[in-house]
Order: structure tokens, then C-alpha cells, then sequence
């Protein structure tokens, strides 16, 4: 027993002094190694074959040449460190910077998977609206090789635990200590402004340069500069932009060249103004995916009463998702406004108290349509009503503050069956002609469903697999859909009606992808081929075409066509809108949130294209 007592004193309590010199190498060795193992395993992720499967042999080929900016933008400040007098506060010190790479890191690959690019300083006010989930969803996006994060916070926890450095000449050790400061301080320094330096004297790596001081794509900015590095730039930019909101004229040009291009002038055909006058809710579902219409898993279908609504009515088959950090409140926007988001942070966070903007319900509105908005959160979250009642014009929404919400929730919020049952009556209520847009939010990641709630039979793999998940709760929402049409069109609210159907954005592809490539020999539907689509359905009763097109288009296109639709004249919106009418255009194209652009487009109209997110922040921070 005393042997063993011994051996334990020996492993915890007991302390190993070491040199000073050896001592704070591995002091400082531990969190820069360890900055830059995050940053490549950051990068494996990035470029792997999904942001769950790293693929470590590419990250480190694609970003070796760039250790050395990982390594001087830690430098600078752990140059700090040897100015502290006492080792206590020292050894915090490196610790505390430590903990904040490992969660700087971790906040990235989150967002990541969450939004599908690093996450800006803009989305500081992003992160608090995690708090009103359960965690299922954050859970959800984690994998086993992330515990590679917390590797050096364990090393270097043990390290400070069991390592002592032994006593030496203080006056000589102060003195080492401040030399070591300026060389940590200047290295850092000359490596940072080496590139720019060079390029501008020398012209050389000027291509490096660019990727990294003026590409907007976020992952490739973090691959050079490294995650802490794509911070401070981000951070710079934003004060920039902050500091210089006035349109240059090349920027004009540029804005008015998009506008030229894009505003086709095409002749009105039979479809224009078919809807005038009547009424319309709109159903925006969460995460409703184009490849699950008209489709039948194991024999069953899967959204039955959304495909009735194609039998009278145009299906947009090719929207492609446009999303950016502001998620589900970006598809309002851009559905109502045909506004891109910004490229940093939520659009309704940023703007929505600065910038007014042309909109279907605001158009409306002053035509003397009554209007509501439902969706069972509250107001604040993602600052959806302050982004409805300014930035979209249109002060009437309804949140979880006026609903009863002690049911049962799936996914983040109460379940859509008993937050339908609270909805119906503000739509009975309304004064015709409407415009109610309700938002259905059963249907959110991470599709998981309780076996009582379950309507389709699927194998066990099946049932527990994501794919499954979200089979389950399309269908359940698809059901309530069916439900709420019917008890409205009992209640005559459904007369002269345009109902439209569509998804916020993709859900299982924009989540969970890695996860569906067993299933594609079985469920071939279920590949998409890289096409991130919404399906866009406009249906009314009294309409008896069934009208398909499979245009390729972009959220952005779905205010400008229904307005058409609605009997607005193009002259009203066009010149605000930056999406096209889909029912009179010649061009099919659209552009994805990473920049890439699908269709069939010429060099110099993708060079246009390739710059609308560009044009809408420049809108944006000009207040327009």
C-alpha cells in the first residue's frame, strides 16, 4: 500500500524541474504546434469530402507553405508572456491564449458546418440564438476526429501540472526574458507584412497576395492566413467598411451594368397579372428540399398534399439555395425583396434598422392587402420582426409571445400540429385581400422524430439513418399542411387564394451529405449531383394549368415572379429586385452562396454575375 501511495505521490504531486531554457520551450511549443494542428485539421474538414470527413494528406499539402503565418500570428501575442513578472500570471497568460485558439477554432468548424462558411465578426449576435435550442442540433455537428482540438489543451494542462522550471539569476533571466519578447514581437511582425511588402516593391507572389488580402471566399482566406488570421482581416474590413459607406462611381457602374444586364425587357405574355387581387399565404418550410416532390419511399409518398398543389399551378423545380450567414432570415429577405444577403453576419441583424427596402408585401400593403407573419419563435431571434416591420415594411408579426407553447417541440420550437392549431385563427381573421406568410418548422434539422409522430414505414437502417429522419418529418409537415389547407378552405379563407410553397433552404444535402451516399443505389432520387435546390410551387384553385420549368434561378427570383404574377408592373420592382421574372426570361442561371455559378452564361456575363453578393453589400452598407 505504502508502494502504491508512493507511486501515486510520484505521478500527481510530485513536480519534474527542468532548465529554463527547456522548460520554456515546451511551454511555448505546446499552443504554437497546437495552433497549427487546429488550423490543418480545420483545413481537412474544409476540404475533405464533407465538413465531417477530413482529409488530412490535402489539408496538409494545400497549406504547409503557410505555417509560418499560423506560426507568426501566434507569436505576437504570446510576445507578451515574458513581460509578465511573476510565472503564475505568465503561465495564465499562455494558457488563456490557448483555450482561445481551441475555441476560436471550434466556434469555426461549428459554424462551418451549420452556415457552410467561417463565421464573421458580423455574427457576433448569431451565437446567443443557441440558447433557444435543445442541443440536438449542435450535437448533431460534431465527429470523432474533433477531439484533435483539445490535444494540446490536455498536453499542456499536464505540463503546467507537473513541470517547475529551476531557480536561476534573476537579473539574468529578466533580462533573456525581454530579448525573447522583442524576437517573438519582430518575427511576427516581419513574416505578417512580408507578402504585402514584397508585392508592392517587387511584384512578386502577387497571385498569393490577392487570394489572400482580396478573395471573399472565407475558407480560402483561413487556409492562407490561417483561423485567427481570417478574423483580424475580417474585423479590419468590417471597420471599413463601417468608415467608407459611400458608393465609389466604378462602384455605381458596376451596380448599374448588373441592373442593365439583368432587366431583360421582355414583352408581358399570358401569365402576367393572373393573380391580381387575390389573396396569398405563403409556406415557407424549413429545409424542403426540391428532390423530395412527386416522389414515393418504399411505396409511400412522401409529401402527398404539397403535390396536389401542382395540379393547379407553376413548379420551379432548379432554385438554387442563396443563403448566407443569416440563414433562414436571408430566404425572408430575399423572397420578399429579392435582396442577396450580406456576405458577413445576418442581414436582419446588420441593416435592418438602416436600410428600407422595396418588397412584395410592401407593395401590397399599400394596395390595401391586410397582412400577418407567423413563425413560433420570438421576435428577436435573428431579429426577425424588426427585419420584417422596417427592412421589408410589413408590421404584423405573430411569435411565440402570443402563442400557447407548452406542447411537445421537434427540432428547436414547438411542434407545427399545435402551432398550426393557434395560426388558423389569425388567418380566419384577416380582411381580404391578404398576404399571410406562416413559416412551418418541424421539418429543422437534426430530423429526428418520436416513433409515435412517425407516418411512413421504413426499414430499421432506414428509419435511424438522417435520410429517414427527414423523410419522417417532411411527411409530418407535409400532413399538417393538409390539415391547415382543408380546416381553411371549410372556413371559405382559401377562396380566391395563391398559395405558395417553398423551402427556406436545403436541409439534409446542407447538413448531413456525408451521410447519404449509401442510400443513393437504393433511393437514386436522393442524388442531387451538387444541384442545392428549393422547390418554388404557386398554386390557386381557380388556375387549371399545371405549369413545370425547370429554369435554373436562385431565391432571389421568386419575389420578382410572383409580383408579375400578382398583376405589379415590372417598373415597380425591377430596378430594386436583383432576381428576373422566371415566367418571361430568356436566360437560365443562378448563382450559389460559394460563389459558384450554374447555367449557361457567356465569360463576361459570369464575370457580372460573379459579383452580385459583392453588389448587395455595397447596397447594403450604403444604406439602400
Amino acid at each position: 500500500m505504502e508502494k502504491f501511495k508512493a507511486v501515486l505521490k510520484k505521478i500527481f504531486v510530485d513536480k519534474i524541474y527542468l532548465s529554463n531554457r527547456l522548460y520554456y520551450f515546451i511551454l511555448f511549443a505546446i499552443p504554437i504546434t497546437g495552433v497549427v494542428v487546429k488550423n490543418v485539421l480545420l483545413q481537412a474538414y474544409l476540404l475533405g469530402d464533407n465538413l465531417y470527413s477530413p482529409n488530412f494528406s490535402e489539408a496538409i499539402k494545400s497549406t504547409w507553405k503557410y505555417w509560418i503565418i499560423y506560426i507568426a500570428l501566434v507569436l505576437i501575442p504570446l510576445s507578451v508572456a515574458f513581460l509578465f513578472r511573476r510565472e503564475k500570471h505568465r503561465v495564465i497568460y499562455i494558457y488563456g491564449w490557448n483555450f482561445f485558439f481551441t475555441l476560436l477554432i471550434c466556434l469555426d468548424l461549428i459554424y462551418s458546418r451549420s452556415f457552410f462558411t467561417m463565421p464573421s465578426a458580423a455574427d457576433v449576435y448569431i451565437f446567443k440564438n443557441f440558447s433557444g435550442f435543445e442541443g440536438g442540433e449542435v450535437t448533431s455537428l460534431l465527429c470523432g476526429y474533433d477531439f484533435i482540438i483539445f490535444i494540446d489543451i490536455i498536453l499542456l494542462s499536464g505540463y503546467i501540472w507537473k513541470f517547475r522550471r529551476r531557480q536561476t539569476d534573476e537579473v539574468l533571466r529578466k533580462r533573456v526574458m525581454r530579448i525573447s519578447a522583442a524576437i517573438f514581437l519582430i518575427a511576427g511582425i516581419a513574416v505578417i507584412l512580408a507578402i504585402p511588402l514584397q508585392s508592392k516593391i517587387f511584384g512578386l507572389f502577387n497571385d498569393t497576395y490577392d487570394k489572400m488580402f482580396n478573395s471573399t471566399d472565407a475558407s480560402e482566406q483561413s487556409k492562407y492566413l490561417s483561423s485567427l488570421g481570417f478574423h483580424i482581416k475580417d474585423i479590419s474590413e468590417l471597420v471599413e467598411e463601417n468608415i467608407n459607406t459611400d458608393l465609389t462611381e466604378e462602384e455605381k457602374d458596376i451596380i448599374e451594368s448588373y441592373y442593365e444586364w439583368k432587366n431583360e425587357n421582355i414583352p408581358d405574355n399570358e401569365y402576367a397579372g393572373i393573380f391580381e387581387g387575390k389573396n396569398v399565404l405563403f409556406l415557407q418550410i424549413e429545409s424542403l428540399e426540391s428532390f423530395i416532390i412527386n416522389q414515393t419511399v418504399d411505396g409511400q409518398e412522401i409529401c402527398p398534399n404539397i403535390n396536389k398543389l401542382l395540379n393547379n399551378g407553376f413548379y420551379f423545380s432548379n432554385i438554387f439555395e442563396q443563403v448566407q450567414g443569416g440563414n433562414s432570415s436571408d430566404a425572408d429577405l430575399m423572397y420578399t425583396t429579392s435582396r442577396l444577403p450580406v456576405l458577413k453576419g445576418g442581414t436582419f441583424f446588420r441593416f435592418a434598422d438602416e436600410c428600407e427596402l422595396n418588397s412584395l408585401p410592401r407593395m401590397l400593403i399599400n394596395r390595401g392587402y391586410d397582412f400577418t407573419y407567423h413563425q413560433a419563435i420570438k421576435g428577436s431571434f435573428w431579429n426577425y420582426e424588426e427585419g420584417w416591420r422596417n427592412m421589408i415594411g410589413a408590421d404584423g408579426f405573430v411569435g411565440s409571445e402570443s402563442y400557447d407553447m407548452s406542447g411537445d417541440k421537434i427540432g428547436f420550437t414547438l411542434n407545427d400540429e399545435d402551432y398550426i392549431k393557434q395560426v388558423i385563427p389569425y388567418l380566419e381573421d384577416l380582411n381580404t385581400p391578404f398576404y399571410a406568410h406562416v413559416v412551418l418548422n418541424s421539418s429543422h434539422m437534426p430530423f429526428k422524430l418520436d416513433d409515435s409522430l412517425k407516418e411512413l414505414e421504413l426499414s430499421e437502417e432506414l428509419d435511424d439513418s438522417y435520410l429517414g429522419g427527414y423523410f419522417q418529418c417532411v411527411k409530418y409537415v407535409d400532413t399538417r399542411i393538409g390539415m391547415m389547407l382543408e380546416e381553411l378552405e371549410q372556413a371559405g379563407v382559401l377562396d380566391n387564394t395563391v398559395i405558395v410553397v417553398i423551402g427556406d433552404h436545403t436541409g439534409i444535402h446542407k447538413y448531413y451529405e456525408y451521410s447519404l451516399e449509401k442510400w443513393y443505389d437504393e433511393y437514386p432520387f436522393a442524388n442531387v449531383n451538387g444541384y442545392y435546390t428549393v422547390p418554388l410551387i404557386i398554386s390557386c384553385s381557380d388556375f387549371k394549368e399545371n405549369v413545370s420549368s425547370d429554369v435554373i434561378a436562385g431565391q432571389i427570383d421568386v419575389m420578382p415572379t410572383l409580383s408579375y404574377l400578382m398583376g405589379i408592373k415590372d417598373d415597380e420592382y425591377m430596378n430594386d429586385a436583383m432576381g428576373r421574372i422566371l415566367l418571361k426570361t430568356k436566360r437560365s442561371y443562378a448563382i450559389y452562396r460559394d460563389g459558384t455559378i450554374y447555367g449557361d452564361l457567356t465569360e463576361e456575363e459570369k464575370k457580372l454575375v460573379s459579383q452580385s453578393y459583392e453588389i448587395s453589400e455595397k447596397l447594403f452598407n450604403s444604406g439602400k
